[in-house]
């Protein structure tokens, strides 16, 4: 942050980042000032007319001088209505909005504002505005649907997870980022609750902890059957996928967002393996050997957004399909292609599809 700027902006998607950046910052600017010079203002809004009465209420507590010498500090807290929602876009919240940011631009002296929002639609004019007078920071959730999620996803576990004093067998990290979510609240969350668990004795946390302690999300499931397909426990696969049928998932979902990816990865680590002699033993030894692979390999490689392979799924593919021959594999993908088109192109029942599917996958 502009240690100028009399303005701070904290946002994104993380809500738990947000929050707990916000309370720091405000904490930061508060100190050795009277807590009568403080303002916090509630700017979660349901309609049209509070965003207004908000930001009115807001560029008052601005213009008004502080109760005692010193600092003034006004906190728009949690303000709901700067993203792209209908609220957002309406005519009268613009106008409000653009309001405030033209106050935020000739603050009186010795007067700070703080806005912690959520979504912010970056787009507007605004926005732009607000930028060239404002510190702005982003704290965005990690985007779980773009190629390469799980190794940043797992930097910033194994990161928290230090701080608390923790270390993570491989396997307890891979089903822990698999079991979470990408916010950092349910991430800090999970990780108190093993700190507590695990006490002062022991503090490397083993895959038998994560089961024990770390709830399943619902993209979680996704990932248990999954694994339920590697380790080959057909009868745990199946559970998993009539709870999620039960539930209301569509079996052509399930299909594509579990069953296949898992197969597709073990076919791509199965054949490189056979191929360039690459072992799973060593994460950082198995990227680099991925990353000297002629460019006829590489093709078989997902590629993460800024184009670099995405080594980490196809690591933990590889570790699991070591005791499965290529042919095997090559006749699961089979399964899995007459699988899909039966779910799309028949009358036949789709639990007994994905029930046959998976006793020829495991069997």
């Amino acid at each position: 942050m502009g240690e100028a700027s009399t303005s701070t902006v904290i946002y994104g998607s993380d809500e738990g980042l947000v929050c707990s950046e916000a309370l720091r910052t405000y904490r930061m600017l508060a100190e050795g000032t009277d807590e009568y010079n403080h303002e916090i203002i509630d700017g979660t809004c349901s309609n049209v007319s509070e965003v207004e009465d908000i930001c009115l209420r807001t560029v008052s507590a601005l213009r008004t001088l502080p109760f005692f010498p010193g600092r003034k500090i006004v906190w728009l807290k949690n303000a709901n209505f700067f993203g792209d929602s209908a609220q957002a876009k309406a005519e009268t919240t613009l106008q409000a909005i653009a309001g405030l940011v033209e106050t935020l631009g000739r603050l009186p002296e010795n007067t700070l504002f703080l806005l912690s929002a959520s979504e912010v639609d970056k787009r507007r004019t605004w926005f732009k505005q607000l930028s060239q007078t404002a510190a702005c920071k982003e704290y965005a959730k990690i985007d779980t649907g773009k190629q390469g999620w799980e190794t940043e996803l797992a930097s910033c576990v194994t990161r928290e997870g230090k701080a608390r004093g923790l270390t993570f067998d491989t396997q307890a990290l891979e089903l822990f980022i698999h079991r979470v979510n990408e916010t950092s609240r349910q991430i800090a969350n999970e990780l108190d609750k093993l700190d507590i668990y695990l006490g002062a004795e022991r503090r490397r946390i083993t895959e038998e902890d994560v089961q024990d302690m770390v709830a399943i999300s619902r993209s979680g499931v996704i990932f248990e059957i999954s694994r339920a397909l590697e380790l080959r426990h057909a009868h745990q696969a199946i559970a998993l996928i009539d709870e999620q049928l039960d539930s209301g998932e569509q079996a052509i979902s399930i299909m594509r967002a579990a069953i296949i990816p898992t197969i597709r990865n073990s076919l791509m680590a199965k054949t490189l393996m056979e191929n360039y002699q690459l072992a799973p033993t060593n994460y950082r030894d198995f990227e680099s050997k991925v990353k000297n692979l002629p460019p006829e390999a590489k093709s078989l490689i997902p590629l993460k957004k800024d184009g670099t392979p995405n080594t980490y799924p196809l690591f933990l593919a590889a570790q699991k399909c070591t005791k499965q021959t290529l042919p095997q594999i090559k006749r699961a993908v089979a399964a899995c292609a007459a699988a899909d088109k039966a779910l799309v192109s028949s009358g036949l029942d789709t639990r007994d599809i994905l029930h046959k599917l998976i006793v020829t996958i495991t069997a």
